[in-house]
């Protein structure tokens, strides 16, 4: 009983007549309450009742980019709950989990529909970005992503910058064709594709490979570069690896446009000269201008040319994470403690989810006739972005507040400091000065 009238009571505590939270709130799970408990976000049930309200104040504060003491203010206007920056902080803490748990719930699910059978061969991307802290310049966290161009993000994982990349982050099944730039391009990532019996396509830099030939002799790389002078080059090759069996893949080299290559070898030199070095080597130097690939798809299916065109897809991640982090800010992270910044990159990821449920770029048609062009596609960043803007209003509330301002507002004082703020005070002083019938007479 005392828990239903609790609930009742923060029930009625919502802002009233908020369609837009009610609509928001239709395409999140509905036992929110109980995804809560089990995850601890909810135990003691005191002031933050229900799970809504607690991933409500969560949205408010990711949102809106607000600090705790704001946020806290804002819950007591709109939704009648008394907290403290450090009591909402302690309920953002517990939170982790569960939030984290309604990401994965946005997601599409990974596996074929039951009952059909084995599901089909579908495109993935893996790729990681690189998040920092106000005042470091050095990654301080790394969100690993598996892409679809079809469905969009199909996977997700927060590490701190200790951990690397590899291919046993993707989230993909057997059959499935993973593509991934030059930060997985090892031989340990190639091996993982081929336990798991997924197809890759790899971008890989040669001087960071052992490979040898069907007959175990090795290949070096200046001879592969005089290959690819001729045209592109569709090798069969072994990767090795210290402490495994060689793994047989398909080497396609082909040569980079003249601007292409430019910038390649441009950022290499930039890149020697930050490390102390004049010039690069100039091994190095030939081989930004070419494309190096390996891939565990055969020939017989995929000519080379198929293959590097395919690999154009894996912009659509870059491209996705660059909306993420123009639009919604998933970089602008506020310093705070780890449970905190972990709050702020899960719930800017739930909002990215429900803006692309909410306008989801629709299909693209099929290639229309020289004489019957073809629309322009809508664009994704402005869907996003109105997407965003539609999330922001529903979780702030458009229903003016009927409680007490004044009682709100004063959550927001500053707290007592060592060093006293003498803004006010001094100017106050050199008005009085300035004001004083002697200086008065003196300046005129």
């Amino acid at each position: 009983m005392r828990a239903e009238r609790r609930s009742e009571t923060a029930a009625d505590k919502l802002v009233q007549h908020d369609e837009a939270w009610e609509a928001l709130r239709s395409r999140l799970p509905e036992n929110l309450d109980e995804l809560a408990r089990q995850h601890g976000a909810l135990r003691r049930r005191r002031k933050v009742s229900t799970g809504e309200q607690l991933l409500r104040l969560i949205l408010v504060y990711v949102t809106c980019w607000l600090s705790l003491r704001t946020t806290a203010a804002w819950a007591e206007r709109a939704l009648g709950i008394a907290l403290t920056d450090s009591a909402l902080s302690y309920r953002f803490d517990c939170a982790v989990r569960f939030l984290r748990e309604l990401v994965q719930r946005q997601l599409p699910s990974p596996q074929g529909d039951p009952g059909t059978g084995p599901a089909a061969a579908r495109v993935r991307i893996v790729d990681a970005t690189g998040l920092n802290e106000p005042g470091t310049r050095s990654t301080n966290w790394c969100l690993h992503t598996t892409y679809s161009p079809l469905e969009g993000p199909v996977g997700f994982e927060l590490t701190d910058e200790h951990e690397g990349e590899h291919l046993g982050r993707a989230v993909a099944q057997a059959g499935d064709l993973v593509i991934v730039d030059m930060g997985y391009g090892h031989a340990r990532d190639v091996r993982i594709a081929r336990e798991r019996d997924e197809h890759c396509l790899v971008r890989v830099h040669p001087m960071n490979l052992a490979m040898t030939d069907d007959a175990g002799h090795k290949l070096e790389v200046k001879s592969l570069l005089k290959q690819a002078e001729g045209g592109v080059v569709d090798h069969q090759v072994r990767l090795l690896e210290r402490g495994h069996p060689p793994v047989e893949v398909r080497l396609v080299i082909t040569r980079l446009p003249k601007e292409k290559a430019a910038r390649a070898r441009q950022r290499l030199r930039r890149a020697a000269s930050k490390k102390g070095r004049r010039t690069p080597r100039e091994l190095a130097v030939q081989v930004c201008g070419y494309f190096f690939c390996v891939t565990t798809v055969s020939a017989e299916h995929v000519s080379a040319a198929q293959l590097l065109s395919w690999y154009r897809v894996r912009w659509q991640v870059e491209l996705w994470f660059k909306r993420c982090k123009s639009l919604l800010g998933l970089d602008r992270l506020a310093k705070a403690c780890v449970p905190l910044v972990h709050i702020q990159i899960w719930g800017r990821l739930l909002v990215a989810l429900l803006a692309h449920r909410l306008h989801p770029p629709p299909p693209s048609p099929p290639p229309a006739p020289d004489a019957c062009p073809s629309k322009p596609p809508q664009s994704e960043w402005r869907l996003m972005t109105v997407g965003w803007l539609d999330i922001v209003l529903a979780v702030y509330g458009g229903a003016p507040p009927k409680l007490d301002e004044a009682q709100a507002l004063e959550r927001l004082r500053e707290r007592p400091r060592r060093r006293r703020t003498v803004g006010a005070a001094l100017a106050t002083a050199i008005e009085q000065v300035l004001n004083l019938p002697e200086h008065a007479q003196a300046v005129s």
